[in-house]
């Protein structure tokens, strides 16, 4: 089963409050559900005391409601910009509902924030560790750091390593 991979869509990165972003995140988790792909919303862990993660910090409530009633949907908490062993683990893991884990095998489709830090980080170490992963990352579903455009832009896409890897991204038009 194919995996969309939501990094880091949480309200205290500023970036992802963006309403573009948001409603182009919302639109390829609408299409993974559909199709009954897995859905992982990888979030970076603050921990304070070494518990939890803030309830503020967590993925956009607008987005976890669109999977709220969806058995192959998961929350996985990374604490450093790569989050591709988390990811990597959860997948594989019986966390997720019966037989349903997607197991990483149908490919991995990757939105979120942000191209110049953590989906670049996460998305080079999924390649660097699975070499026979297909990943593609949505371009006009994911946003850089530093971008402070009002649409979807290219800006910082270069940071995610394409040559002669197994990875592909879907460049804004």
């Amino acid at each position: 089963m194919p995996l969309l991979l939501v990094v880091d869509m949480q309200p205290n990165f500023e970036t992802s409050n963006r309403e573009w972003l948001l409603e182009n995140v919302e639109r390829e988790i609408r299409a993974a559900r559909a199709a009954g792909w897995g859905i992982m919303f990888l979030e970076y862990a603050r921990r304070v005391n070494g518990c939890g993660v803030p309830v503020a910090h967590r993925t956009h409530a607008r987005l976890i409601r669109l999977v709220e009633d969806y058995p192959h949907a998961i929350t996985v908490h990374k604490n450093s910009d790569d989050g591709s062993v988390d990811a990597m683990c959860a997948a594989e893991d019986d966390w997720w509902d019966d037989d349903c884990a997607p197991h990483l095998d149908g490919g991995i489709r990757v939105v979120g924030v942000n191209t110049d830090a953590c989906v670049a980080a996460t998305v080079n170490g999924l390649s660097e560790r699975n070499s026979e992963l297909e990943i593609t990352v949505v371009g006009d579903a994911c946003n850089g750091h530093g971008s402070a455009t009002d649409k979807p832009s290219n800006d910082h896409h270069h940071k995610i390593v394409t040559e002669g890897r197994n990875v592909r991204v879907l460049a804004v038009a």
